[in-house]
């Protein structure tokens, strides 16, 4: 009965906003239901300046699809994105008490446009396996993340 009296007398200090009180609707990077999401598809995966071993390889094909099935493309259903991801370079650094990963990628879409990224990444020996996949997955989402905003911005033109 005290803590109703109290919560009566005392205003709110913490006002409630709105969704978009800061400009931007709430859902603005996921796109309407009915607009759907486009196919996209890798059209090439180049490991021949960084070769893999096969899981490695599988791991990296299901981490590009991954990404690109989240990224928001600006296309809807019916619409078709292909493009292309390169392993520029993959080495591993072994130090007494540390591993340190060193990775670049590229990606392309259609017409030249183009996007990079690189990442060194450090951990500790015994997790070595699980340091390179990591790696392998961020540097994909940074590609996949720049090709869909080029290609938002090239539809939105």
């Amino acid at each position: 009965m005290l803590l109703s009296a109290l919560s009566a007398a005392v205003p709110c200090l913490v006002p409630c906003l709105p969704a978009d009180a800061f400009g931007a609707p709430a859902a603005a990077s996921a796109p309407p239901a009915s607009q759907g999401r486009p196919k996209v598809t890798l059209d090439r995966l180049d490991l021949s300046k960084a070769p893999l071993a096969a899981t490695d390889e599988a791991f990296l094909r299901k981490a590009l699809a991954d990404e690109a099935r989240r990224a928001d493309w600006g296309a809807g259903r019916g619409a078709h994105v292909e493009f292309r991801f390169r392993l520029d370079d993959l080495s591993v650094t072994e130090e007494p008490r540390v591993v340190r990963v060193r990775c670049s990628a590229s990606g392309f879409l259609p017409k030249g446009r183009g996007a990079k990224s690189h990442i060194t990444f450090g951990g500790a020996p015994q997790d070595r396996p699980a340091l390179v996949r990591h790696v392998l997955e961020i540097v994909a989402r940074g590609v996949v993340a720049r090709l869909s905003e080029l290609e938002r911005r090239r539809r939105a033109q």
